[in-house]
């Protein structure tokens, strides 16, 4: 694929620019929510223990998403102020250590956040490995094609971003993502939407459908594979927005599955019960939560027909008959 063309209304070095301060902003945000979320995890009085792999899972990618924005930061720095060359030579420095930094550091972070999201449609589909075997795998390949990306970019002579042999390697690691990404999203949402409807069956109450579909984009990570499919676009298509969609996808992940965290150290998410063994049990806090295969309660409403004569009445059920006080005579039927 050739390069971007020369008439396009963004260039790298402004697109890497707006890029930096949008991951920025992102960022500020992302940090704020890991901050509440883990207060949230540690103040939880319905488990004595938070859950280590929630804590580790969101540690991981705030520390990989400041990496990222830290390397972001300081690229910025040496293209606009340091180096002698300006920016329009430093960002298509492909080889340099800082360039190589930032790829490993967002493939590791996706990885992370794909390895996670299989996790949990596995716990999701109550332990299947059948159904979460495909997206490990997938989770596998999309990891080789990631760090053999970064190998190619490491080796590419500057301002070969959108030149063989990068291409080839740069599309086999989006579409193993968005794959992964979609699949995942699919199971999870089609887990929680067959447990809303089991939940409306039995309750017989219908929710609220905007707040059932804003559970299911939250909840499936619908949001990341968006931005993977953005992104995918971008970069087939050879335009330097790609280097400012990448950098926004950045804070995506983080802020996507840190909102997933969140709802499960709140006792809201669907699989909440299955992080820490004791996340709130099987009820129905806000519509998301589908009820165990195991044991589900059942109200069973029961009726008997009372006779009632002039002066007395008697009622029964079965055959158990007592009397139960005065009236003017008929039928009625009353519920137990």
């Amino acid at each position: 694929m050739s390069a971007a063309p020369p008439s396009e209304s963004i260039t790298e070095h402004g697109a890497m620019f707006l890029g930096c301060i949008m991951e920025s902003f992102g960022y500020g945000i992302l940090t704020v929510m890991v901050i509440f979320t883990v207060r949230s995890l540690l103040a939880n009085k319905q488990t004595r223990y938070p859950s280590p792999l929630l804590l580790t899972v969101l540690g991981c990618i705030w520390l990989l998403a400041t990496g990222h924005w830290i390397t972001n930061v300081y690229r910025a720095y040496q293209a606009f102020i340091a180096f002698p060359g300006g920016p329009l030579v430093y960002y298509n420095l492909l080889s340099i250590p800082s360039y190589t930094a930032r790829n490993v550091l967002y493939c590791t972070l996706v990885i992370t956040s794909d390895a996670f999201a299989v996790y949990r449609v596995f716990r999701v589909w109550n332990g299947n490995w059948y159904i979460a075997a495909l997206p490990m795998l997938m989770v596998v390949g999309s990891a080789a094609a990631g760090y053999g990306t970064t190998y190619q970019f490491s080796a590419a002579v500057p301002g070969a971003v959108f030149n063989t042999p990068i291409i080839p390697w740069g599309t086999a690691w989006y579409a193993m993502n968005l794959a992964t990404n979609t699949i995942c999203t699919l199971l999870v949402a089609f887990r929680i939407i067959r447990g809303q409807s089991s939940v409306r069956n039995l309750s017989k109450s219908s929710g609220s459908s905007l707040r059932n579909t804003l559970i299911i984009i939250l909840e499936s990570a619908a949001i990341y594979s968006a931005s993977t499919l953005v992104l995918m676009t971008t970069t087939l298509i050879g335009t330097n927005a790609s280097f400012l969609v990448l950098d926004i996808t950045v804070a995506v992940v983080g802020i996507t599955f840190t909102l997933i965290i969140l709802r499960v150290s709140l006792g809201v998410s669907s699989d909440a019960q299955s992080y820490g063994g004791s996340y709130g049990g099987n009820s129905m806090q806000d519509g998301t939560r589908y009820p165990s295969s195991r044991s589900r309660d059942l109200t069973v409403n029961v009726s008997r027909l009372v006779e009632v004569n002039p002066g007395k009445s008697y009622s029964g059920t079965g055959s158990a008959v007592e009397q139960s006080g005065y009236s003017d005579g008929g039928y009625k039927m009353e519920s137990v």
